[in-house]
């Protein structure tokens, strides 16, 4: 019933231990179609010395093109009903196949809990969790959007099961842009449910890694990657007429925060591309002053404070 879809690019030293897992599975009604993007390390090895009477598996081989163009990939040779994704540096409890077929019964999109785990420590950080199990029509749902968006359960992919004839059916694709691209398809697909169920049991744990170092990676596009994926969003709350003032002005103002925070850690480490991080700062301000997305009295007092500091020129003392 279940197709796994995983992107493997160097992943050797994690990759075994998802794959243990998914041996231990409650059911074994799936298969996992590994799309190996262009790996270098011993990926390849691992997922090639998998018995097939352990765990049933397509392995798709394709030159470094990106995690997008690997979940495309992988979509296209899927053989089950369902789509359920899992990124190789991450872990899964037993049951999360059995919980994706229980849920996307007689529905259109499962969502489950997940909960983010700090790999130095072995601590959970967060949980994410509905507050109960539920069954929603599409009117149902975009009532309880803003919600649903806030508890952060609508962005990833890992989570969720979904019915490959919608994706096919629609030609939904993964975009090629390099961050958000996952909040994107959710985006789009959302368009085209009816009904959903969501569960409260955490099946799915993101492994959060400290790579040890004190720069940001800075790659310039970091803004317009969350503003392509932001703007789809405030598209999709207009036409269902469920826009809502504060939810946008909270996010936008979350994002304003990051590059701030970005360009900051740059100035902090005498990092080379501070002066051109900075001048990009200031032209995503001009965005902001042009479409007036933040609305400050939807901000909490210090999120409001902080707000008029990155939008105004006290922010030349930070940055």
């Amino acid at each position: 019933m279940i197709s796994i879809i995983m992107p493997v690019y160097n992943s050797g030293k994690t990759l075994g231990t998802v794959i243990e897992q998914l041996i231990q599975q409650t059911s074994n009604d799936f298969e996992v179609v590994f799309v190996d993007d262009g790996s270098t390390d011993n990926s390849v090895e691992i997922i090639k010395s998998i018995n097939l009477k352990n765990l049933n598996y397509q392995y798709i081989y394709q030159k470094n093109e990106g995690v997008s163009s690997a979940r495309n990939k992988g979509i296209s040779y899927a053989k089950g009903q369902y789509l359920m994704f899992v990124d190789p540096d991450d872990e899964i409890g037993n049951n999360f196949i059995e919980k994706g077929i229980e849920l996307i019964n007689d529905t259109d999109l499962g969502i489950m809990g997940f909960d983010e785990v700090d790999v130095s420590t072995g601590n959970v950080t967060i949980a994410h969790q509905w507050h109960q199990n539920r069954s929603m029509n599409f009117k149902s749902y975009l009532s309880n959007f803003s919600k649903l968006y806030n508890s952060e359960l609508l962005f990833s992919l890992w989570n969720k099961v979904y019915r490959l004839d919608i994706v096919h059916g629609n030609q939904l694709t993964f975009s090629d842009i390099r961050m958000g691209e996952d909040f994107l398809f959710n985006m789009q697909y959302f368009d085209y449910i009816k009904k959903i169920k969501i569960d409260t049991e955490v099946t799915y744990h993101y492994l959060r890694y400290n790579d040890g170092t004190a720069t940001t990676n800075f790659h310039g596009d970091e803004f317009f990657c969350n503003y392509r994926n932001q703007k789809y969003m405030i598209n999709f709350l207009k036409k269902y007429s469920i826009y809502d003032e504060s939810l946008v002005s909270l996010h936008w103002s979350l994002i304003l925060g990051y590059r701030f925070a970005d360009v900051r850690k740059l100035k902090r480490n005498n990092q080379s591309n501070y002066n051109i991080a900075r001048q990009q700062y200031f032209q995503i301000l001009h965005i902001y002053e042009n479409e007036k997305l933040v609305k400050m009295k939807y901000l909490p007092l210090m999120r409001c404070l902080k707000y008029f500091v990155m939008k105004t020129n006290l922010n030349r003392i930070f940055i």
